[in-house]
């Protein structure tokens, strides 16, 4: 799914842990819609969760229009 960052209200990241991983999901927030959680991957360590968190936010930063 792309995301306009221009439309971005809020954006949560949730990490759980299942006994073995750590589950990362982040929760949505658009201009006009309710909030939605995302899947973003099971880890094995935070740090690679928090990494992912990372790179996502690179990745919306990337697709964010420049200021003329």
């Amino acid at each position: 799914m792309w995301i306009n960052p221009e439309h971005i209200v809020s954006l949560v990241p949730k990490v759980h842990r299942d006994g073995t991983h750590h589950i990362l999901r982040v929760e949505i927030k658009l201009v006009g819609t309710p909030a939605f959680d995302a899947w973003l991957g099971k880890f094995d360590s935070g740090a690679d969760a928090d990494t992912c968190w990372g790179e996502f936010l690179r990745a919306l930063g990337s697709q964010a229009p420049t200021e003329a």
